[in-house]
């Protein structure tokens, strides 16, 4: 039996007063959200499990208010759109972006001591599979397959614009003062530009969605290590977020991780690639 071992956790960190970050975690069959020990392991079939990670942004102006909006509108919509193949969850995912983008934005109409709120989100739809991503802004999707860990997002600030323009070495990026200026976020501008990515997983192959609270005091290497010493999605989980607390914690941390084990799931050849589609859209 193919299945998916899921678990998430969000700290506040060092730094701050409280926690911007917001996730969820909901099996799109019974309907039911939470990672209680008995809804960590699901099986991997139709109409699958989303998980979704938001950072939120304004401080005073009310960041946690944004990313709770975000997960609320992401969850909402995901329960009103049926999902039976890839093709729905991503239209399911951009309706949500698009939802969410709405209520920020006529929040802050409403209320201008709450303009600059906003967010990012990373979300994720395993159906089977086929995992379909959306992201906007700078959190963060990875997949670890045996010994590799491979970034599937592209940050949408300046400096992944710079990285990806060959203009800044993804090694110098973490210490580059504009990495924190996004170029998208939800609740800010009337449109929104989210990204879409689609994998297909292997048995073994583990997916991960952060708030950059561990990008950025965790460098990609030491990330692997941590996964590769942990296998369990609970303990790895709180050995990310404790690290990332133990290497200053200047900002609220969020992990969220699905491990995909079972007979019925293809083995990846030794060193096989991640192959991965990436491409942008409009919400």
């Amino acid at each position: 039996m193919a299945r998916v071992e899921i678990f998430a956790r969000t700290e506040v960190g060092c730094a701050r007063e409280r926690n911007e970050d917001a996730f969820v975690v909901l099996d799109l069959g019974t309907g039911r959200t939470g990672i209680r020990p008995e809804q960590r392991v699901k099986d991997l079939r139709p109409p699958g499990t989303l998980i979704g990670v938001c950072d939120g942004m304004g401080g005073a102006a009310a960041g946690d208010l944004a990313s709770r909006m975000a997960i609320e509108a992401l969850e909402e919509v995901a329960r009103r759109h049926p999902v039976g193949h890839a093709g729905d969850a991503e239209r399911m995912l951009l309706a949500a972006v698009t939802q969410a983008n709405q209520a920020i934005g006529q929040l802050t109409r409403r209320h201008p001591d709450k303009r600059g709120m906003g967010t990012t989100m990373t979300a994720a739809v395993v159906l089977g599979t086929e995992v379909i991503i959306v992201q906007v802004g700078d959190s963060r999707a990875y997949l670890r397959r045996g010994r590799m860990l491979q970034q599937l997002t592209m940050d949408q600030n300046v400096v992944g614009q710079m990285v990806a323009a060959g203009k800044l070495r993804p090694e110098d990026a973490r210490n580059f003062k504009q990495r924190n200026v996004l170029l998208e976020a939800i609740g800010v501008q009337e449109r929104v530009g989210p990204d879409i990515v689609t994998l297909q997983v292997k048995a073994g192959d583990v997916l991960m969605l952060c708030s950059d609270g561990l990008t950025g005091p965790l460098a990609d290497r030491q990330v692997l290590d941590h996964m590769l010493r942990h296998e369990d999605p609970v303990r790895c989980c709180r050995s990310l977020t404790e690290a990332a607390c133990a290497a200053g914690g200047p900002d609220n941390v969020t992990v969220a991780m699905a491990r995909f084990v079972g007979s019925d799931l293809p083995l990846a050849q030794p060193r096989e690639p991640i192959h991965f589609e990436r491409r942008a859209a409009v919400a």
